[in-house]
């Protein structure tokens, strides 16, 4: 009898671990106008969960500031507040997720516009040499694309809209090729139909090594079992050992694997919308230290003083109690549990925020000193993860539509990760790209490939179709175009 409530206990908490997870998740995407929302339904949904007052401020929450600190980690601030003293009946009021202080200034929204999915994914089909049928097709398929980068819909439904909308008859196995194509554009993975075939298609862009090769099989063959995590199966069945599998699996496929390429862009939703920035970054000028705080603009949460004491009587209480008393009980624990979780996460996220910023700021502290793109280093989310400690996920989730506000404007945090070329960001590239074009004779403009070879001749290992997307993306006009305007 007792080894099966353990049992029933280790699967009751394993749910329980499941779903603080899940909306750890959900609560780390979200913005601060989008967890505002959240947490009015949270307090509305669970009874012990309410909103700290000003009155509370007065009775000893409202010492904690926002979170600020140096990026060199010289000072520290306590995000929530949390008193485990003697007297439990008395500290209700201090166990709160302290997300707002009395000197707090509430922050207004900024206007910023961003490239969305679609449009880079469209560029670069510009830059392709294909015919006005497959232009249309592939257009299509970008166009039904999630925002998270899936396709959905299938290659016959999207053959129909082709033919009926758009007045060119196709098949479903036009539309399979394109999709290929499509699939082969950056970010890597986009266009997939499912998260294996997802990881597959990144995998395929990987430097093909022999741990490549098994994680490549190990998703190909072996999914179901991944999913289940049953690592010994997989082990058996390809003739491994599990030590093998389980290396393969943290570096090739948990680690620099996105299962959401689409999250990269902004959301055509948000293309152009009014923004409220998380976070600060200021710079000393005097001693060239940079400050990073954490805005809070959520409200600050508490359990209610009735549940706290309620629930402090039922503890207290005997095991000799009526029917209605032990359903009450339950209903108290299990309100006063889920606020307690609640509060936890939230402080959760507060964290994984503040030391994603921070250590985004200490791996572009150069950009952050001198406000210039071209000091923006390469930079994966992977290394991020790697220094807070976190999955990879994580940190896609804690940047997702996330912004911070500069002393020269706001920026998007997505927008401090790039692709390294050759060891230089690609702002560095853009720079040398428009001296080119600068020093170009005007009366015999470089055309996309003679500015590839010279890229290459700087060190840039670029493709031509890379040197067009970054040219459109400078505005510069096409060699036709820039001879026509030198006349």
């Amino acid at each position: 009898m007792a080894k099966q409530e353990l049992t029933l206990e280790q699967k009751q908490t394993q749910r329980l671990a499941l779903e603080q997870q899940r909306m750890l998740g959900q609560m780390l995407e979200k913005n601060d106008a989008e967890m505002t929302e959240f947490i009015d339904n949270k307090v509305n949904e669970i009874q012990a969960l309410e909103k700290k007052s000003d009155e509370d401020d007065e009775m000893g929450g409202g010492e904690h500031d926002r979170d600020t600190r140096s990026s060199d980690n010289d000072a520290s601030g306590d995000m929530v507040g949390a008193d485990n003293g003697d007297d439990d009946t008395m500290a209700w009021y201090r166990y709160f997720a302290n997300n707002r202080s009395t000197d707090d200034e509430y922050h207004g929204p900024t206007a910023v516009s961003e490239m969305t999915m679609q449009e880079a994914l469209l560029d670069q089909l510009r830059e392709m040499e294909l015919d006005e049928t497959q232009q249309v097709i592939a257009q299509t398929i970008v166009g039904n694309l999630e925002d998270n980068g899936y396709l959905r819909r299938s290659a016959a439904e999207i053959a129909d809209d082709v033919t009926f909308n758009d007045g060119y008859y196709v098949d479903a196995h036009q539309v399979e090729e394109m999709i290929g194509v499509v699939q082969s554009l950056d970010p890597a993975g986009i266009a997939a139909r499912d998260v294996r075939e997802c990881i597959l298609l990144q995998l395929q862009r990987k430097p093909q090594s022999e741990q490549v090769k098994i994680a490549t099989t190990i998703i190909d063959k072996y999914f179901d079992e991944l999913a289940a995590m049953r690592l010994d199966t997989i082990a058996r069945k390809m003739g491994l050992d599990k030590k093998t599998v389980e290396d393969v699996v943290k570096h090739h496929i948990r680690r620099g694997i996105n299962p959401y390429p689409g999250n990269a862009f902004t959301s055509r939703a948000d293309t152009i919308q009014q923004v409220t920035p998380d976070f600060d970054v200021e710079l000393d000028d005097e001693t060239e230290r940079l400050t990073v705080t954490l805005r809070n603009n959520i409200p600050a949460l508490q359990i209610s003083e009735s549940f706290a004491l309620m629930n402090e009587r039922y503890k207290r209480a005997g095991s000799e109690l009526s029917i209605k008393e032990a359903k009450e009980k339950k209903q108290i624990q299990d309100a006063y549990q889920r606020a307690n979780m609640f509060i936890e996460l939230l402080k959760q996220r507060q964290e994984t925020l503040f030391n994603t910023m921070s250590a985004i700021v200490k791996c572009q502290r150069d950009y952050f000193m001198s406000g210039d793109e071209r000091d923006l280093k390469p930079l994966g989310q992977q290394q991020i993860a790697d220094m807070i400690g976190k999955d990879v996920s994580v940190v896609s989730r804690a940047v997702n539509n996330k912004y911070v506000q500069l002393p020269w404007g706001v920026k998007s945090l997505r927008s401090f990760f790039s692709e390294g070329i050759n060891g230089a960001s690609r702002h560095e590239v853009y720079d040398d790209l428009k001296k080119l074009v600068d020093g170009e004779n005007k009366a015999h403009p470089l055309s996309d490939d003679a500015l590839c070879e010279r890229l290459k001749a700087m060190g840039y290992q670029l493709e031509r179709r890379t040197v067009a997307k970054y040219r459109d993306q400078l505005d510069i006009p096409s060699s036709t175009i820039r001879r026509k305007m030198a006349k």
